[in-house]
């Protein structure tokens, strides 16, 4: 028979079989995040097929300002963006986006509350161009700058889980007139190697069109765009408390009808998205 002391120790010699994937934020910390997106896209429209590929390559800062149960508020500051677009529009707006500052409050659930800086990030991209504003907003509205936000803090199921275990997560980004994203994910942890866990997911995404007008050239009247494959990985370290790395593919298609000048276009759209980021202590541009 065991005694109590033996006891004990046995239960302390225990492996656990669940983890905490919770982000561990405190007031003065900062973190910087590295990402790259490639994006390869066709489009065929009266008899035309187009060929574009789009390279984005950001530098952001994270500084939290202040953390308190249910409320945590953290800069974030591009250090530097620069878009391979060809000859599409905005391209070069990104230059002008160096050292503008967003600050957030987030909840508990890691998810935005409140988003300070919207308007100097528009004035930033479109200068005193009225026109290039509207578009601006439009295409990168509010919503999908939050979106941005919750899309570095990927979290956990809230709750200690075992490796295989699951949870899902849903998200919408209204780009008003223009149309709506709309995401299912289902995530997993994979697996567990000392402090670092490994997330998988696999999901749903679908883009439909918009209601009313965008006072744009253009309108998207019909869509049916969808996700044929949605899938990345996360990994996690338990130990400080945050995302490290993130990996994400995401292949798109359909077809959508566009309003330009008071004629309908009807076009098929194919799209494979590839996101790569790095979370690190480190300034990627000064070490």
């Amino acid at each position: 028979m065991f005694t109590a002391p033996v006891l004990a120790l046995l239960l302390v010699a225990q492996p656990s079989d669940t983890h905490t994937l919770q982000w561990k934020l405190k007031e003065g910390d900062v973190f910087y995040n590295k990402s790259s997106v490639t994006m390869d896209q066709t489009m065929e429209f009266m008899g035309q097929k187009v060929e574009q590929t789009v390279g984005i390559k950001t530098i952001l800062k994270f500084k939290v300002k202040s953390a308190k149960a249910g409320e945590t508020v953290v800069d974030m500051t591009y250090l530097e963006m620069k878009v391979d677009a060809g000859n599409l529009p905005g391209g070069n707006a990104a230059d002008n986006l160096k050292n503008v500052s967003f600050t957030a409050t987030l909840n508990d659930k890691m998810q935005v509350t409140k988003l300070e800086g919207y308007d100097k990030f528009l004035d930033a991209l479109a200068g005193d161009n009225a026109e290039q504003k509207k578009l601006m907003k439009a295409m990168m509205p509010l919503s999908a700058i939050k979106q941005m936000f919750s899309q570095t803090f990927v979290v956990g199921p809230g709750k200690p889980i075992a490796v295989g275990g699951t949870w899902d997560r849903q998200m919408a980004v209204a780009f008003g007139p223009i149309g709506n994203v709309e995401t299912k994910e289902a995530f997993k942890l994979d697996s567990v190697k000392g402090d670092l866990a490994t997330m998988t997911t696999k999901g749903e995404l679908t883009f439909k069109a918009g209601d009313g007008d965008s006072g744009l050239p253009f309108k998207i009247t019909k869509s049916d765009l969808k996700a044929d494959k949605f899938a990345g990985s996360h990994t996690f370290d338990m130990k400080i408390g945050r995302i490290t790395g993130s990996k994400v593919d995401m292949d798109m298609s359909g077809s959508m009808t566009i309003e330009v000048a008071g004629k309908s276009i009807d076009a098929n759209l194919t799209m494979k998205v590839k996101t790569v980021s790095v979370i690190t202590d480190k300034n990627p541009i000064v070490d």
